[in-house]
């Protein structure tokens, strides 16, 4: 009985070590981003590790939408479909919601997966799954596909829907090349911040709270990115709050275009729409720089306090040692 007892052990030992393995080996980028010199070597695919593919990738697809669209839904943008229905939106008034949802989600699904490959699989899968849900929107009562579905316009549709497809496919490669390195996906990981944040907000807190607060632990992660392995990161800090308020400008400028193509009428035009988008941009400029600077120089101190302390305390040390 004791043998049997021991010999159970052991299995399980193994079969947890072995678990741990194909989590990694599954995981594992082709160079190590925080330390590259550490590298793991790529192992060969095994029966659990195909497993945990089939479990992960329709998992992080729906975790996709969810970071894409679910704030959109929350938000009742949508009044004719179900509130936890994953659709897409498919008005040219949603247009905000298509271009940076997609783009920080999938740039996320890359970090969370580590392999571009997993990643474009679980974005493709989440994609063709909302707009399978999004076209069954369109079944007449009768049950038969209706040929006017409720979002009218065809064109303005497929518009849409093929703006969600570029910016999702175009957030797998810049996650990809993110994930290269710490410094990379410090910067390039910006354009994941709000989705993040967005979705926080909508499943916990009431939208009109103020958000600036979950904005800076994000950024402070992200700073300490850039400057952990080498302190002179610091020293690019004043480019990251110039991406920080550059796609703050952009994010406002298309809210902007959206509202005017969500209440346009007859002779609304694309150049009118890019001139309200310019002049938006012109005016508030220096409101969003004062934003920005305001939510990015907290977040810098505390970053600075993490990238530094390690560095004090071996000069700490160091100095022990000597004495």
């Amino acid at each position: 009985m004791p043998v049997r007892r021991l010999a159970a052990l052991v299995h399980f030992r193994s079969v947890t070590v072995q678990f741990l393995t194909t989590l990694r080996v599954m995981t594992a980028p082709r160079s190590d981003w925080a330390a590259p010199e550490r590298a793991w070597t790529p192992q060969p695919s095994t029966g659990m590790t195909k497993v945990l593919q089939v479990i992960g990738v329709p998992v992080m697809a729906l975790g996709w939408w969810a970071l894409a669209f679910l704030p959109w839904k929350r938000a009742g943008f949508p009044p004719t479909s179900g509130g936890w229905l994953p659709t897409l939106p498919v008005v040219l008034g949603d247009l905000g919601f298509a271009v940076f949802g997609p783009l920080g989600a999938s740039i996320v699904v890359v970090a969370v997966l580590r392999r571009w490959e997993l990643a474009l699989g679980s974005v493709l899968l989440g994609y063709v799954g909302s707009v399978a849900v999004t076209l069954g929107q369109g079944r007449s009562t009768a049950g038969n596909w209706s040929s006017a579905p409720f979002y009218v316009n065809a064109s303005e549709r497929t518009t849409m829907l093929g703006i969600c497809v570029i910016t999702a496919l175009a957030g797998v490669a810049i996650g990809a090349v993110a994930v290269g390195s710490l410094r990379r996906f410090g910067f390039l990981g910006l354009l994941a911040a709000s989705p993040v944040v967005s979705l926080i907000a909508a499943l916990f807190l009431d939208p009109r709270a103020d958000q600036r607060w979950l904005t800076r632990p994000i950024l402070v992660a992200l700073l300490v990115m850039i400057a952990w392995r080498r302190w002179s990161g610091v020293l690019l800090w004043p480019a990251f709050l110039a991406l920080y308020w550059l796609l703050a400008l952009a994010m406002t400028a298309v809210d902007n275009g959206a509202q005017i193509l969500r209440h346009r009428g007859g002779g609304t035009s694309v150049a009118d729409v890019a001139d309200s988008m310019l002049s938006v941009a012109r005016s508030a400029w220096r409101v969003l720089l004062e934003i920005s600077w305001n939510t990015f120089w907290p977040a810098a101190v505390v970053a600075g306090l993490v990238v530094a302390g390690p560095y004090v305390w071996r000069r700490a040390r160091s100095a022990v040692h000597v004495d």
